[in-house]
């Protein structure tokens, strides 16, 4: 199932005859899987070639958060709830993918890794079987710090059932400002990223527990279950080695693509560590002690020295409310 606008919508900047080369992709890469087009409205559909077209209402932006200026900040996430799940909800075939309509295929290599890694354990056992994602914007670490729950929501393939709960959750209303609470929840941290909010909103119908205050809001209880819940459910790899393409805005000179971006990020082979810790002891980790070392002194050169400064930024959220209430 491919999800999303086919060109420019919205403002949102599409790159052009990114969702053919998409849709071309999974014909070439998936002879007779059944395509499904999930996107909007008033779209320019010429020369896409889809088995199955679903038009969605467009719900327009929600508002998550205001800046400390009062401007409200917009997101795209109600469009993307419904464009994902109204598609989801036509697929009949026991395995499906969710592909973003700006994204596409250079392997099936996904079809294999969603069985590679079959042992489970008891706890945070949510799926029938795993889903793979990628690790673009599943991170590790933002803001210098550790994050929890912070799941890409680019691409998922797994059993129908499991994708779908994965995107089956209520849309989002406005946030509302009030006295105590005048910019988002959790000031003066970060809101939660958008990852990590659908994320625990698809979750949660199978554990309550699932929560966060804010984006940094990573005591150890929270990091423990967000590691079994990210090893007991999912397989976690780089774009490469799920066989996904990612668009310009997001590959080339992107900083989510440059080694900066890509070290702040989940590995497969620490993907791999806790698939061991948790669900098979047994597995042979191939992840040499020099790869160990390389990748912890990239993050003290990319990542770690971004807590110091996040701590001042921090400093300087709360002060900007002390000097607006005055």
């Amino acid at each position: 199932m491919v999800q999303g606008p086919v060109q420019t919508f919205s403002d949102r900047e599409q790159e052009s005859g990114i969702t053919r080369k998409c849709l071309d992709s999974v014909r070439h890469f998936l002879p007779g899987a059944k395509i499904i087009l999930s996107t909007w409205h008033n779209q320019d559909l010429t020369d896409l070639d889809y088995d199955q077209l679903v038009l969605c209402d467009d719900p327009g932006t929600n508002v998550r958060a205001y800046n400390v200026d009062g401007t409200p900040q917009t997101f795209n996430n109600n469009r993307q709830i419904i464009s994902t799940l109204s598609g989801l909800e036509q697929v009949t075939t026991p395995y499906t993918m969710k592909l973003r309509s700006d994204n596409y295929l250079i392997s099936d290599a996904f079809l294999d890794l969603q069985q590679d890694f079959p042992k489970r354990c008891e706890q945070a056992r949510f799926f029938n079987e795993k889903v793979v994602v990628i690790n673009t914007f599943t991170r590790r670490y933002a803001k210098g710090a550790p994050v929890v729950f912070h799941m890409s929501d680019f691409f998922y393939f797994g059993r129908t059932e499991d994708v779908i709960a994965c995107w089956n959750m209520p849309l989002i209303e406005d946030f509302i400002a009030t006295k105590d609470c005048p910019y988002n929840m959790g000031f003066p941290d970060y809101s939660i990223d958008c990852t990590q909010m659908l994320f625990i909103r698809a979750m949660q119908k199978f554990d309550p527990s699932f929560s966060l205050n804010g984006l940094l809001d990573n005591n150890l209880e929270k990091q423990l279950f967000s590691d079994r819940c990210f090893a007991n459910n999912f397989v976690i790899a780089d774009p490469q080695q799920v066989g996904i393409g990612l668009c310009r805005k997001f590959a080339e000179k992107a900083r989510v693509s440059r080694t900066k971006g890509k070290v702040a990020h989940w590995q497969f082979k620490e993907w791999q560590q806790l698939y061991k810790k948790y669900c098979d002891p047994s597995f042979e980790l191939q992840y040499s002690v020099f790869s160990q070392y390389k990748l912890f002194l990239q993050r003290c050169l990319y990542v770690f020295p971004a807590r110091i400064e996040n701590k001042r930024r921090l400093q300087q959220r709360q002060k900007k409310v002390v000097l607006n209430n005055k």
